[in-house]
């Protein structure tokens, strides 16, 4: 019962997988009067690449063989990872543009990326390599902030390089945009610490 459990799970994160592909080479290969204006299909098609790329990604490196909780580990990354890129993907294909009503969906992005970053981060850390629980914590912070300003130069890059209208909200508002980016991303480091506070306190006889 657990191993066809586990096989549907890792058949879900495949199917995901070949969904993103599947759409990358229509962004790639299609018309490019099919798509909106806003559009930058060719872009577009290779960040679907990537994210099929990095949702079996964590299967490829990390094996749980018998492992049952260290499988279950896996099992919430690579979910975390197709709702991380799923939403921002949707973000891609229109819901950026719902700024325009007054909802900035990107910044609900900014915030929840983190805030899972920081569970999935701390979890492994803990769980996987058995590091101290205040170990694994701070260095979530640490990779998540790094991240954070990592994203925010490939935004610049992107859009110097490849004219995207990725900074700022389509080009518009760059410097109150970013700010409140980082903003968000903040928050979201602090809310995803205190929640991973919460689930290591059953944990604590690791820490040293």
């Amino acid at each position: 019962m657990r191993n066809g459990l586990q096989k549907i799970k890792k058949r879900f994160g495949e199917i995901i997988a070949i969904i993103f592909a599947l759409s990358g080479l229509i962004l790639f290969f299609g018309n490019r009067k099919w798509f909106p204006d806003f559009y930058n299909p060719k872009f577009m098609a290779v960040m679907a690449f990537i994210s099929a790329f990095l949702i079996i990604l964590p299967c490829l490196i990390f094996k749980a063989k018998n492992d049952f909780k260290k499988q279950q580990l896996l099992n919430f990354t690579q979910l975390s990872l197709i709702i991380i890129l799923t939403l921002s993907g949707l973000g891609g294909l229109g819901l950026f543009k719902i700024y325009k009503t007054g909802f900035e969906y990107d910044k609900l992005l900014h915030f929840f990326v983190p805030f899972i970053s920081m569970i999935v981060i701390s979890r492994f850390g803990l769980q996987w390599y058995e590091w101290s629980f205040k170990k694994s914590v701070v260095l979530a912070v640490i990779l998540v902030l790094i991240g954070g300003i990592v994203w925010e130069l490939f935004e610049f890059a992107m859009d110097y390089f490849f004219k995207t209208q990725m900074l700022g909200q389509y080009g518009e508002s760059i410097i109150k945009d970013t700010v409140w980016d980082c903003i968000s991303n903040i928050l979201g480091i602090i809310s995803g610490t205190v929640v991973s506070i919460k689930l290591g306190r059953p944990l604590k006889r690791h820490d040293s």
